[in-house]
């Protein structure tokens, strides 16, 4: 009886630091990579302002639209997965919000 406490607490714990050091890294890089798509949003409706690029956004909306329905049923199978693996789940979640306030 004694071991699944000891069990519990060590999973959560394991999630508590994979989830410090995810938060505190995704801090870090968040701004980097938020910028980068900003500027190749913009680069691309400059160019297609000024005719340089052709964009048919009706058809890019409906390819998009597709995709994200793949991308639906791809995610519903992994939060079944994550479901089961509750305990590190929850650790993960409190160790990257602290990780989140720490960086």
């Amino acid at each position: 009886m004694g071991e699944i406490p000891v069990l519990l607490l060590q999973t959560v714990g394991l999630g508590l630091l994979t989830g410090f050091v995810f938060g505190f890294l995704f801090k870090k890089v968040v701004k980097i990579v938020l910028f980068l798509i900003a500027l190749v949003i913009v680069l691309v409706v400059v160019l297609g302002h000024n005719e340089i690029l052709d964009i048919d956004w009706l058809s890019t909306g409906e390819a998009y639209q597709e995709i994200f329905q793949e991308r639906f049923t791809e995610y519903s199978q992994r939060l079944r997965i994550l479901m089961r693996n509750a305990p590190f789940a929850i650790g993960v979640i409190i160790g990257a919000l602290i990780g989140l306030k720490k960086g």
